[in-house]
């Protein structure tokens, strides 16, 4: 085997081994959504289910803005590796969780992988493919996080109602070794990496100031008064981070979030406030529908996954088109945002009245 011939072999098995690690990404976020009813009749505390989803989704938010630096400084082979390591020991914790306060700490540990999943596996396809195939590549790679997403509810609640809510975290494990062997066999990574300096004061704030609003909305109207002082200081520090956040970032060499004068701005504050939305509903309506279709019409796991089976459907396609018309440069990206999110809204108003 010629030298070029060996370097795509290896080239395959890196896109592999990200493809399975976004694989488990993507399942992580959908999940546990069919398999929270049996969650919460085994392990109890109906009012704290909400915050499997947040806790991971928490830890996410707080890796995604410096894990991309650390890549860059110190290996994205390196950092790939110990995302992976943390996704699989994380999995392994809520598996053998026996209190829904240890699961909430267990997805959290969990998220701090799964956070930098996505973005390095992004990272690695720009350093290994020219500009003119990364479209291509991205929307494979947005199709498979989708494809993901929409085997996640039906295989947990094929796993629920067939063995245990335990092996939805379990079934993690084999995919994500795997995915750990090709990215430390085959991915060949250049030793020279880029100085930079980490914003941990933009970093620390953004994740403050989430974290004490998610914390007023969980905990108000239900332990607290909306009025009560616990409540209204936890929106006061929300208030108050967030504003630090942006003075932090105004000051900051390399913010975390991207300079205002940059030309292409107004186009990245669009795609944020359009993912924004969207992940926004696609999250409740993953989380809230399998939850409340369970005991409310009696239903089995495996009915509220086919609930979802649209949905999910619906991003793949998303995807794929979103892709390759990009690929093409037959539509802008943020055009075809504005038309997806704007049906996707629609078609969840359609599916709650429904």
């Amino acid at each position: 085997m010629d030298t070029t011939t060996a370097k795509q072999a290896s080239t395959k098995f890196v896109v592999l081994g990200l493809l399975l690690g976004i694989l488990m990404s993507a399942m992580d976020n959908t999940i546990v959504a069919t398999a929270m009813g049996n969650i919460v009749a085994d392990l109890g505390s109906f009012d704290k289910f909400a915050w499997v989803t947040a806790s991971y989704m928490v830890a996410v938010m707080a890796g995604m803005p410096i894990y991309g630096k650390l890549s860059d400084m110190y290996g994205r082979k390196r950092f790939s590796c110990l995302d992976l390591f943390f996704s699989l020991i994380g999995s392994a914790l809520c598996g053998i969780a026996q209190t829904m306060n240890q699961l909430i700490i267990f997805r959290a540990i969990q998220g701090i992988g799964g956070g930098a999943l996505l973005p390095i596996a992004f990272t690695i396809i720009f350093d290994l493919f020219p500009p003119e195939k990364r479209g291509k590549m991205s929307g494979m790679f947005g199709a498979v996080f989708g494809l993901s997403s929409v085997l996640g509810p039906l295989l947990g609640a094929i796993i629920t109602d067939s063995i245990s809510w335990h092996w939805v975290f379990y079934i993690n494990v084999p995919i994500g070794a795997l995915s750990l062997f090709f990215i430390i066999r085959y991915y060949k990574e250049s030793l020279e990496h880029r100085k930079q300096k980490i914003d941990w004061g933009g970093a620390i704030t953004l994740v403050v100031s989430i974290v004490c609003l998610m914390f007023a909305l969980e905990l108000g109207g239900k332990t607290y008064d909306w009025n009560s002082i616990q409540i209204i200081g936890l929106f006061i520090v929300f208030a108050v981070f967030f504003i630090a956040f942006f003075i932090v970032e105004k000051k900051a060499e390399d913010p975390a979030r991207y300079s205002a004068r940059s030309s292409r701005m107004a186009c990245l504050r669009q795609r944020q406030i359009l993912a924004f939305l969207y992940e926004g509903i696609f999250i409740i309506l993953a989380v809230f529908i399998p939850t409340f279709v369970q005991p409310v019409y009696a239903s089995s796991a495996a009915s509220a996954g086919f609930i979802l089976t649209p949905m999910m459907i619906g991003s793949v396609i998303r995807s794929m088109i979103g892709g390759i018309f990009q690929h093409e440069d037959k539509l802008p990206q943020s055009d075809a945002d504005i038309c997806y999110s704007f049906l996707y809204r629609h078609a969840a108003s359609f599916q709650y009245d429904a």
